[in-house]
């Protein structure tokens, strides 16, 4: 959480724009800051882009619109970690000063320390650190205008979560996709994004889809989803609680990056409040040999794949394969996806008719 600062001393700054990962927090284009910095996880600090080579040199502000940075910008951004696997890697500086160099780790401005990257085309911005943006003597973190953190789920509707074997093989066209199916069936559906790395692109997508509401962990506080786990856990509760406020008949979950790694995926499948809460769960797959996998994993989290879509199915060969050989249903979401709506609304009709009976249920 933003931390109370002792010194008085803060310069003002003008800012060009306001990155995407803190569209929460309604930041001026005027910013004071001071070199007291308490480098913390979603701490927001000022910086100046000092080398702008590479494809990596982008950055998506509080609207969704990405455009190139230029030299010398003037950024207000959210320290974090990343863990990609097919782009960069970071961490939070454990120190922090005035003229330190800092690295973009994801085009939203989540910045920290460099772990490394992909290939040279990922090879991340340079940033100088101008000091620690505050506001009313106090360092501004983006945790400080989060929706509330739970501990419990009390109450849910259904949830379809999407998951993945890695990060780009599909899982928000598929959402995008189920949303707008059952958006003409009359259906309201709110749509979450439960971890990951911050980005407004696919949050957009699910709200030009139809979804209403849309929430992300970002809305909960979080830079990423590589953190402190337990916080990761309250802050998906914490999302579902919020949308669930709006009363939708079908909450759309996706799940970032994949069922491995480093972003809390395998901690979110297996919270009790979130298994219990949900219907099915749809696998974006990029090969065959990915669908087994992720089948043979989600056993042991105690769930099962209820169908897979993306590239590993995106001929009727391959999603035959599945269908007769590894287990489930397969369709690709290229197309119409007539298979996918049909799965979800008979497991839909399977949960209200356990609801009616569990609420016929009388004991004695």
């Amino acid at each position: 959480m933003g931390q109370l600062l002792q010194t008085k001393d803060t310069t003002e700054f003008e800012v060009s724009r306001i990155p995407s990962v803190l569209f929460n927090l309604s930041l001026p284009s005027t910013v004071n800051i001071t070199s007291d910095i308490v480098p913390a996880e979603g701490a927001v600090i000022l910086v100046q882009a000092v080398s702008v080579i590479g494809r990596a040199n982008i950055l998506e502000d509080s609207t969704g619109h990405v455009e190139p940075i230029t030299k010398g910008e003037v950024l207000p951004v959210a320290l974090g970690k990343r863990r990609a696997l097919r782009k960069r890697s970071g961490d939070v500086p454990t120190n922090l000063a005035i003229g330190d160099t800092i690295y973009l780790l994801s085009k939203s401005g989540v910045v920290g320390t460099s772990l490394g990257f992909y290939d040279e085309n990922e090879r991340p911005v340079e940033l100088k650190v101008l000091g620690a943006v505050v506001l009313a003597g106090k360092q501004v973190n983006m945790k400080d205008s989060a929706v509330p953190r739970r501990q419990k789920l009390e109450y849910s509707a259904p949830i379809v979560g999407v998951i993945g074997t890695c990060m780009d093989v599909g899982k928000t066209t598929m959402i995008c996709k189920l949303i707008s199916e059952l958006r003409k069936k009359d259906m309201r559906i709110a749509a979450v994004k439960l971890t990951g790395v911050a980005s407004l692109r696919d949050l957009l997508k699910m709200d030009g889809a139809g979804a209403d509401p849309v929430m992300g962990f970002m809305d909960g506080g979080l830079p990423s989803t590589c953190g402190d786990i337990s916080e990761v856990v309250e802050v998906a509760l914490g999302v579902l609680h919020k949308v669930n406020q709006a009363q939708p008949d079908l909450i759309v979950a996706e799940f970032g990056d994949g069922l491995l790694g480093d972003y809390g995926v395998e901690q979110l499948m297996r919270c009790p409040d979130i298994r219990q809460n949900t219907i099915a769960f749809i696998l974006s797959a990029g090969d065959l040999v990915s669908v087994y996998g992720a089948r043979e994993l989600m056993k042991l989290y105690g769930a099962e794949i209820s169908l897979s879509t993306g590239p590993a199915v995106n001929n009727l060969t391959a999603a035959s394969y599945v269908e007769e050989h590894i287990g489930g249903l397969a369709e690709s979401n290229q197309h119409a996806i007539p298979k996918t709506v049909a799965m979800v609304e008979a497991n839909l009709e399977k949960h209200r008719t356990r609801l009616l009976g569990s609420s016929d249920t009388v004991s004695i």
